[in-house]
């Protein structure tokens, strides 16, 4: 399906105009017309993601053009979209120091159910509004899942995001590369038609900086289909390497120069920051937002492990560039001479997770 301007024109403004329809009809019902509180703009959609039986995550992005104050939010889950009787409810803000994006842990829902949610600012703007589902527990025989990898915006149009809010598909996976670092240049990879299809990235250099990598979130999260497929299912999500540079590892990237981009750890640790910002997942209990491997139980149907092959325990990959063959020729001398056996993908600790989550899962799948 071909995307023209016109057509982005109007999704845009209709998207618009249905959401000041709703702020409308919501203000006398919260009582907040007569509220000093200056409205904010849900540029970005709402988001849901990592259902557990009883609990799924809610996100949305609220700022007050041209100001760095808080945005204070309720948020509100409903079994159907007049939202009548409210399932779950609360209170969270917006605030600089996540770049203005929130999350929210919903909890007290019923497995296996389907949800409508939105959030509601202070002074009566609401959200668009999102649908999403729980886990289900044992009596389930299928489940329909919607799965991305490898989304550059730079390179075409958001089809498949299109497609997948207007399937049958429950959930959606998505796993790594949710967007990619590179900058604006038309040399760099995936830009050679960036500006005839109006798809260039910003900023324009390769992400570094915290604000660098909030900018690059938000203009992926622009995109009408990525907002809509975001809208329609809860994601369950991992990283690959471009969420942070390209053939990360847990010391380096092949794209990250510390002469020009300054200190890895710092480059890495920031990247993860943002992205537990901008995507809809449950962090770690324990607040490392660098271990994001984890597991879901869809009943007894199948057990989902979700790895981290990239920034957790990946030693350096072989260094391919510039070698005739591609770096094959000391792949196999590493095999074949064993010097390889103690190269890893995932670390030890990991491994065993994984290793105790397949043996005790009770899943057929």
């Amino acid at each position: 399906m071909s995307h023209t301007p016109n057509r982005r024109n109007f999704i845009v403004k209709s998207a618009t105009a249905l959401t000041a329809v709703a702020a409308g009809s919501i203000l006398s019902a919260c009582g907040s017309s007569g509220s000093n509180a200056r409205p904010s703009e849900f540029r970005y959609g709402v988001a849901s993601g990592d259902p557990l039986t009883d609990r799924v995550i809610l996100w949305t992005h609220a700022r007050i053009a041209d100001s760095s104050a808080a945005v204070g939010l309720s948020w509100q889950v409903a079994a159907n979209a007049g939202f009548d009787t409210l399932i779950a409810s609360g209170r969270a803000a917006a605030t600089a120091d996540t770049g203005f994006t929130v999350k929210v842990d919903a909890s007290g829902l019923s497995a296996g159910t389907g949800y409508f949610y939105r959030f509601i600012d202070d002074a009566g703007v609401v959200s668009p509004v999102g649908t999403t589902r729980t886990l289900p527990k044992s009596d389930v025989s299928a489940v329909k899942f919607a799965v991305f990898s490898c989304s550059l915006y730079s390179a075409g149009y958001f089809n498949a995001y299109d497609a997948a809010a207007k399937s049958d598909a429950q959930y959606a996976i998505h796993l790594g590369d949710y967007i990619y670092e590179y900058g604006s240049d038309p040399a760099k990879f995936g830009n050679g038609d960036a500006v005839a299809l109006d798809r260039v990235t910003a900023p324009a250099r390769d992400i570094v900086t915290l604000d660098d990598y909030r900018t690059r979130y938000a203009r992926y999260r622009s995109d009408a289909s990525l907002q809509a497929v975001h809208a329609r299912m809860p994601f369950i999500t991992i990283w690959d390497d471009h969420e942070f540079a390209d053939n990360a590892y847990v010391a380096g990237a092949n794209n990250h120069d510390t002469a020009t981009q300054g200190d890895w750890i710092t480059r890495k640790n920031i990247a993860a920051r943002v992205y537990h910002e901008w995507l809809p997942i449950r962090t770690d209990a324990s607040g490392n937002v660098l271990k994001i491997y984890r597991r879901f139980d869809f009943g007894t149907l199948l057990t989902l492990h979700m790895l981290d092959t990239r920034i957790e325990g990946r030693d350096r990959q072989y260094d391919s560039y510039g070698d005739a063959d591609g770096g094959i020729s000391r792949y196999v001398a590493g095999l074949t001479s064993g010097s390889d056996a103690g190269r890893r993908m995932i670390s030890a600790t990991q491994q065993g997770w994984l290793t105790d989550g397949i043996g005790n899962s009770a899943a057929g799948w």
